[in-house]
């Protein structure tokens, strides 16, 4: 597909700080769009987002009293991003807004952006959240950026509520003023560990980095596979200049029989390609990584992912409802001059806005939509998820995590369709990581 070169350049250039956002408990990795990936098909008619349905085919129809009563008003939003490292997670937001408006917005309001683009330094971080304060906007949504936790008390300050996909910080995480509508971090360290037992495995390896984080995750990894009734064997690398090779041959020679860790995209590249160079024959789990895919595909097959959301590369093993979610997405960015970003991140902020519809809509017409509405509608029901599970941002499913809005992944194995290309094939659907150890 054209463009998918730039893009995935665009994607290696932000791996360092990228790596950031893993150190503050974030799974990283995310879909990059070259030709290894099955692609949602384009041109296929767009259903309407009207009234979306659940995961499980139920009906979300926007109540009739709320329909069309907000005419000629506008809701400013803020969107937050760190463009220099991925620029498709605003363009998703702003792509998924434009299809709102043009499907009758808010109950007949329409969306305002106000954007800033945040630089991944704290300084960056507030400066934008005095910028979204001053335009008064009712959320702060952010798609990407690390360093968002300094912003998180100037939020709070002025009662205005912070959404983002994915956490980006230890803050956020417990913030009551805080909503991540996806997966929380925790999560992410149970998945492999669930995948491993399912496996039939019981000795297995985890490769954190040398430093504080690192030994922090450790500690709770080995917690939640004690839990699961696994022994786990860490092993640490330079977090700089990783040894991947021998981190797996020490693994090897002590006899664990899977290994994973915490990973960021330039971490899975070395970690398979270490397995490989050693000869290592049990199961490889990376992450949610997929820029190996395109860089090792030989060496990918027979790895596992997990994520929480379907996405293109996932499309064949997805729920038709989901299916003609990412065609309209796909039909949406390909009308936008986006097509070149369809399999990258975009589909996360897409994803989460067409999720924030929903919430939206609920706030009776007779109230403004502000933060102090936003906040007490988003944990007053369970709202669908638009690729993924639903939202029950009003939980606390995560006891360390309590702003995320659900705790459920997915897991896939990397394995060669029919034509060629590399595609997610589920080995484990959708499931409660937070039943598993709390």
């Amino acid at each position: 597909m054209s463009g998918n070169k730039n893009n995935r350049g665009r994607q290696l250039r932000g791996i360092a700080l990228l790596s950031v956002a893993v150190l503050l408990g974030v799974a990283c990795g995310g879909d990059d769009g070259a030709s290894t990936e099955t692609e949602a098909p384009a041109e296929s008619a767009a259903p309407s987002t009207d009234a979306p349905a659940t995961t499980d085919g139920s009906d979300t129809s926007i109540p009739t009293e709320n329909a069309g009563n907000r005419d000629g008003q506008t809701i400013k939003v803020g969107i937050v991003n760190n463009d220099a490292l991925l620029p498709e997670i605003r363009t998703g937001a702003e792509i998924a807004i434009g299809a709102i408006n043009a499907d009758g917005g808010i109950n007949g309001a329409q969306i305002e952006i106000v954007s800033c683009d945040a630089d991944a330094s704290p300084e960056g971080s507030i400066n934008c959240a005095n910028k979204l304060i001053e335009e008064n906007v009712a959320i702060a949504y952010t798609g990407l950026d690390v360093a968002s936790d300094a912003a998180n008390p100037i939020y709070d300050e002025a009662g205005i509520p912070y959404i983002t996909t994915n956490g980006w910080g230890p803050v956020q995480e417990s913030n009551a003023n805080s909503f991540i509508l996806h997966a929380a971090s925790g999560a992410f360290f149970v998945g492999p560990l669930q995948t491993f037992k399912d496996l039939g495995y019981t000795k297995v390896g985890m490769i954190f980095a040398d430093n504080p984080a690192g030994k922090a995750y450790q500690s709770k990894i080995e917690s939640y596979a004690e839990i699961l009734g696994l022994d786990v064997t860490p092993v640490y690398v330079d977090a700089t200049t990783p040894d991947w090779a021998t981190a797996v041959a020490t693994l090897q020679a002590d006899g664990v029989e899977a290994v994973s860790g915490i990973l960021t995209e330039v971490d899975c590249i070395g970690l398979v390609s270490a397995a490989a160079s050693v000869g290592f024959t049990g199961a490889v789990f990376a992450g949610s990584c997929n820029v190996y895919l395109n860089v090792l595909p030989d060496l990918a097959l027979g790895t596992y992912n997990q994520v929480d959301y379907w996405s293109p590369l996932s499309y064949d093993d997805a729920p038709a409802e989901i299916q003609a979610r990412l065609d309209k997405y796909s039909a949406d960015m390909t009308a936008a001059g986006h097509e070149d970003l369809i399999n990258g991140f975009a589909p996360v902020s897409y994803g989460g806005w067409m999720e924030l519809r929903e919430i939206l809509q609920a706030i009776p017409n007779d109230q403004e939509v502000n933060g102090e509405t936003v906040k007490s509608t988003i944990v007053s029901q369970v709202f669908p998820g638009y690729f993924g599970p639903d939202l029950h941002c009003g939980e606390a499913l995560w006891a360390d995590s309590p702003s995320a809005c659900h705790s459920t992944l997915a897991v896939f194995k990397i394995e060669k369709a029919a034509d060629g290309k590399l595609v997610r094939k589920i080995v484990s659907d959708f499931a409660d990581m937070a039943g598993l150890v709390n």
